[in-house]
This record gives C-alpha cells, structure tokens and sequence, in this order.
C-alpha cells in the first residue's frame, strides 16, 4: 500500500512510559521484543499461561489492568490475543459460546418496534446445519434472542472461562434477555444471536468460524428478514460470520459503524448531488479517541452532514482510513481529504468538524 495512503493519525491515549514491572505487559512487550520466531512463541506461551492461571483464581483484575495500561495498540492486540486464547482454548472438549453479530438497517415513518427474538428457532438453525455453518451431526446451536451489546459485554472473560470448562451446562449461563429494536425514521442497530457448540475432544469444532459470509449469507438474510418483518418498517438485517464471543464482540461493534458510515455518506452524497453540488470528503482524528467525518460542499454552509467514530481498543485506523477512500471511489466522490494531524475534540465549546470551506 503507497505510504499516502495512511495519513490518518491514531488518536487514542496509550501509556509508552508506563513500567514495564506488569507481568502481562512485559511478556507481551517480549513476544513484540523477540529476535526470532521461536523466543516469540515461548513468550507467547507464557503470556496464555500467566493469563490462565489468573483466571483460575479468579483474578480479572490484573488483567484489567494490563489493558487498560498497554504502551502500543500492538501490545493491546498481543494481551487481548492471549486472553482470548486462554478463554477459548481448553486442551481437549470445550463448550464454546459463540455469537453471530447482526447489523439491522431500518427506517420508519411511525415509531415501531421489532420483535426481540427469532419466533422459528429450529428454522433459524436448521438453515445454518443446512448450508455448512453448523456440521450436519454436530452439537451447535443458537438460542434465538436478539442480544443488546451491552448483554455481551456484561458476559466477561471470567464468566467464558468457566462456561468453556461446562460442558452442555453451559448453555444455563447464556444471557437471554431479549433487546426488541425501536425505530423511527432510519437507523443502524446492532445485536447478536448467541449460541453454544460443545466439541468433543478430538473432534473438530461443530460450528465455522470467521471468514466471509458464503452462500448461507442471502437465505439467512431473507429468512431474518420475514421473521422480524414488522408493519411500516423497511429491514435490512445484514448478518457476520458467527465467532467467539470475545471476537463477536468486536467484530460486530466495528460492523456496526463501518454500516451506518456507509448508509451516512451514500445517503448525504446523494442529498447534495440533487441540489446539484459537489461532495468533499473529509476525515479527522480527534484528541478524545474519535474519527470524524464530513460531506460537505463549498460555498454552501448548510447542507453539511457530520458522522462520528469512536475508536474502540482493536479498531485499525489504517484499515478505516482505506475502506473509506474506497467507499469514496465507489460513491464516484473525487474530491477527498485525510487530515494527517491529530485535531481537539472541539472549537469554542463544539464539536470539531472539518467542511470544504475550512480547508
């Protein structure tokens, strides 16, 4: 990728000076350190093994700690990679909770409501047995509910770290309070279905993870779509590839606002274009962890539109900064700015944002 490219500069706070007397943090900045492939692996096990044995007792707060004091965005990655793979990784048959992120585009002229919960659960899993997502005699299965992040977040690293270890009783502990969807106008929403797959020791795991959305993605979207259809209410349910939960959780917060940037800027860009003016893309890195971006004209004050990111701890700015130019070039918006220096968060008591005339 040409150095131009990424201009945008990362805005969040890290601690470079921080002590490196944290266990956690000096074995991560090690694995980071390391002069060859194999010293960066014995560190890295060492990383999983002082994190599992923290969990084992119970200890959330040292590694709590650790990430909130981590010098680099890539010593975040390397705790949070360990983390994880303490979380998930059992050594032999493990109940894994994994979660499908679902970005809900909806708009209403009345405020409605969706409903909170799939009504056809045994439809909803049969498609996914049906087309590879879930193994055809594996034990995989969603429980249906649409789950506010916050119900994700509130199940912690210690709370899947002792759910892995359950078995089929795991799926006592799965949170189920469901998160109805209220709309009026148009709006970008994020849930997840949450589900367990107990695998067997030296049995491959009952669900496929990650990757890309393949030929399950438009039947399940049109099934999503029928059964949360509600009165006056234009739904389209976009689903991501079902994960970990601890990655669902992100994977799908940064779905979420990759989404509505997109239905943000295609939908400004096309207001301007009908009063026939030119669209200015522009994109900046604000001192309290926040991207902001515009689409304006010049000459024209008023009909400028404004979107804001926060950066959450695993977004990358570089990877935002490029599918934004891309988004820009598909839109046919030529005329697109990235700031390269860091901005504050407001002028005069406002929020700082950029339009055509200020450049």
């Amino acid at each position: 990728m040409d150095a131009v490219r990424h201009l945008l500069p990362d805005p969040r706070q890290y601690h470079p000076q921080v002590s490196l007397t944290n266990r956690l943090i000096h074995h991560a900045q090690s694995v980071l350190d390391a002069p060859d492939a194999g010293e960066r692996d014995m560190w890295r096990q060492a990383l999983v093994g002082a994190i599992d044995e923290m969990l084992q007792r119970g200890e959330v707060l040292s590694i709590s700690v650790a990430l909130a004091m981590v010098p680099t965005q890539a010593c975040y990655q390397i705790v949070w990679d360990a983390l994880r793979q303490a979380v998930e990784e059992t050594g032999g048959a493990r109940a894994l909770v994994f979660a499908l992120p679902l970005v809900l585009v909806a708009g209403s002229r009345e405020q409605a409501e969706l409903p909170g919960a799939i009504a056809d659960v045994e439809g909803l899993n049969a498609l996914l047995r049906q087309h590879g997502v879930f193994a055809a005699d594996g034990d995989a299965a969603l429980s249906g509910v649409l789950l506010h992040p916050d119900s994700l977040v509130g199940l912690d690293a210690l709370s899947l770290y002792r759910m892995a270890r359950q078995g089929e009783a795991a799926r006592d502990g799965l949170p189920a309070q469901a998160a109805p969807v209220t709309v009026k106008e148009e709006g970008v929403f994020l849930r997840y279905l949450i589900g367990v797959a107990v695998q067997r020791e030296g049995e491959p795991c009952p669900v496929r993870l990650g990757g890309s959305v393949g030929a399950w993605g438009m039947p399940l979207m049109k099934f999503l779509g029928e059964q949360l259809q509600t009165d006056g209410v234009t739904l389209f349910p976009i689903a991501r590839p079902p994960l970990p939960a601890m990655q669902a959780l992100v994977a799908g917060n940064h779905a979420r606002f990759e989404v509505a940037l997109q239905v943000f800027a295609s939908s400004q860009i096309r207001r301007l274009r009908e009063l026939d003016k030119e669209p200015v893309a522009i994109v900046s890195a604000h001192e309290n962890g926040e991207l902001h971006f515009t689409v304006s004209a010049k000459g024209d004050e008023r009909n400028w539109e404004g979107f804001v990111w926060p950066l959450a701890s695993l977004d990358n700015v570089k990877l935002i900064e490029e599918n934004f130019r891309e988004l820009m070039s598909e839109c046919r918006v030529r005329d697109v700015h990235v700031l390269p220096e860091l901005q504050p968060e407001s002028r005069d008591g406002v929020p700082l944002f950029f339009t055509a005339d200020d450049l």
